[in-house]
Formats: structure tokens, sequence, C-alpha cells
């Protein structure tokens, strides 16, 4: 039986896959996804409901015309160096096929995105390197290492979650950029699906349309609310767009999808909003955690944060286990790196209310 790529997302099993009980949502806390805990833009649920019988029904524009004009105006980027997808996953299944051939060497992240480890294993079956982040430096990228083991490994492709996802740890830009300009021979993916909680204009979009060994991946899941809608890009210079845009299948991003998209980018003040609000909220969960003495917390500049199980008695299997049981739901993290032993929790941030019962829900069992 073919492999399928894990994620979060057990919540819905509560909920209920069919959708016949949609109602339970408002029990179920779906932390185990990053889901954001914001709606996305009054102009966004404004347009669609107007709008919801015809974007229902309607073909959308074949190429997403709109959208990709829309995002070149907004991020300052070339409409011929955008390719767009149903979302980011979307956008992987077909964008490395077309990049790698069988065998080439490829290092990633440990720990990162799961996402990732699963395409080049079971998809485009690559030769894997992991470049092993250290939990004394909370899993900070140390350059020095980093460079080191690209010269050691030659690997063709590297690809870099900045921010990262489980660990919620930011990578300066100007590192990246003298990494990939010290590696001219390898290509670097910049996954930078988060980086919009930090700052927008920290993305490497502009300098993805000049530089021929760089491309940039964006969901725009996750800060835009728009996770049920599914829409996301690349960005990437014309020699790696040529290789692929053949590729991308048409209506590949559904109306509905196309027009969120569109409205949330031309909002930005509301989301910024959001943001601001996000760092308030974490660093209170955050706040509250850290006094528990069985765990670590990472910081993070992201929706979520990583919580380390000191105590060797405490499993995070038993306890995502528990918290299911009182319908809460986080990210066991052990599939997300070779490094974790049951023993690592990947928590969403949530409004305040929901936030509360997390953190003292989590105080009760630890």
């Amino acid at each position: 039986m073919a492999k399928k790529a894990y994620h979060g997302g057990a919540f819905f099993n509560a909920i209920g896959n069919d959708f016949a009980t949609l109602d339970k949502s408002q029990e179920i806390i779906s932390a185990d996804v990053l889901d954001a805990w914001f709606d996305p833009s009054p102009k966004v649920i404004s347009k669609l409901k107007k709008f919801l019988p015809f974007s229902i029904k309607t073909s959308p524009p074949i190429q997403c015309e709109g959208l990709i004009k829309t995002i070149s105006k907004i991020r300052n980027v070339p409409e011929a160096n955008i390719i767009v997808g149903g979302g980011s996953s979307d956008l992987m299944f077909t964008f490395f096929p077309h990049i790698l051939k069988e065998g080439q060497n490829v290092l990633i992240l440990d720990p990162t995105y799961g996402e990732y480890a699963h395409i080049f294993e079971h998809v485009t079956k690559n030769k894997i390197f992991r470049h092993k982040l250290k939990k004394e430096f909370d899993f900070k990228i140390d350059y020095n290492d980093l460079s080191e083991q690209i010269k050691r490994d030659k690997p063709d492709l590297v690809v870099l979650v900045n921010p990262n996802s489980p660990t919620g740890q930011y990578w300066e830009r100007q590192n990246v950029l003298k990494l990939i300009e010290n590696f001219p021979n390898t290509l670097f993916i910049i996954d930078e699906t988060y980086i919009d909680y930090i700052d927008k204009n920290l993305s490497l979009e502009k300098e993805a349309v000049k530089i021929e060994n760089l491309a940039i991946i964006k969901s725009m899941s996750k800060v835009y609310a728009l996770s049920g809608a599914r829409a996301g890009y690349i960005v990437a210079h014309g020699k790696i767009i040529d290789k692929v845009a053949s590729f991308i299948p048409p209506w590949s991003v559904s109306l509905v999808a196309q027009i969120a998209a569109v409205e949330a980018l031309k909002d930005p003040i509301y989301y910024e909003k959001k943001y601001k609000e996000t760092h308030k909220l974490r660093q209170s969960m955050i706040s509250e955690i850290t006094k528990i003495p069985s765990v670590k917390v990472y910081g993070s500049i992201t929706n979520f944060f990583l919580i380390e199980l000191l105590d060797k008695k405490l499993k995070a299997e038993s306890i995502v286990q528990k918290l299911r049981k009182q319908k809460i739901y986080l990210r066991d993290c052990t599939t997300m790196s070779t490094q974790f032993n049951n023993n690592f929790i990947r928590v969403a941030v949530k409004d305040k209310k929901t936030n509360k019962i997390i953190v003292d829900a989590l105080k009760k069992i630890l």
C-alpha cells in the first residue's frame, strides 16, 4: 500500500469526516494543526457571502490570472515569476517531481515540517540528509554548521522552512542570502509559510526573481486564515518557473479560494492587527506553561510553540491521548524529527478563552 503523508488534523475525526455533525466543531479545540485562530478578513467573508452560490457553481479563471496579478501587485514581484496552486502542499507535490531526479541528494532540517521528508522519500525518491538542529541552542540554525554540512554532503537541493515548524524559530535573511550566494550550484527552497507573523518585508520573494538557485514557497492558509479554502504560491527565477509551470493543471485553485485569497491580500491592516494579537496570546500561554516544572517551552515568533517533556515518565503520545478525551487536540511531534523520542508537543495558539482551557488542562496533566 502506498504511504500517505502524515499530518495533524485528527480533530476532524471527532467532528465527523462526513460533515454530518459540523456543530461539534464548536466543542473541539483543534490545536494539532496550525490554522489561524482568527477569522479571515471581513472583506473576504463579505465578498464570499454576497457571491456564494455563484462562486460554488461557476468555473474559476483557468490559470488564476486575477490572483497572480494581485500577488504581483501586493508583493511587488513580476507575474511571470509566480505560479499558484491549491495550497503549498499541492504545489510541493507538483514542483519537486519536476525539479529533482531520482537519486539526487536533498538536505532538510531536523526537526522540520514532515511533508518534505515524505515527498523526498516516497515521491521523488531522493537520498535525504538531515541537518540536525541542536536542542541546547533552541533548535536555531548555526550558519557554520549548516555550511559545513552542505560542503560535506553536496546536496543538489536544500529546503529551509523559515520560520521553522515545529520550532517556531526564524533565521535572519542575511544568513540565508549569504548561504545561497556561497553555494551557487545548490538549489535552495525556502518555505516562508509563517514569515508574515514577523514581517512580510523579511520575505525573499523579490530576491528569488533574480537569483537562479532560489525558490520561495508560500502558503496562504496560516497567515490569512484560509486553510479550508486552499491557496498558495511559488516565486522563483524564470528558469525554475519554466520547468514547472506547464505541469500546473487548469483550475488548480477553486473560485472560492481565488476570491478569498485576492480579498485577503487587499486587507493588510486587518491581518497585521491579528498578528500582533497572536504574539500577545502566545506569550501569555508560554508564560503560564513555563511555570510547570516538568517541561521546557521553546520561544517562538509564530502562531505556535514547542514543548519538551523533561520528566522521562511523561510521554507525548499519552498526554495527547488524555487531552483528546477532553476534546483538546495537540500535536505529538515525534514524526517531525529523528531527535524526538515521544517527548515533544506542539501547541497552536488560539483565542484567549481557548488558550486558558489548553493551559489549565496541561497544568493538570503535567
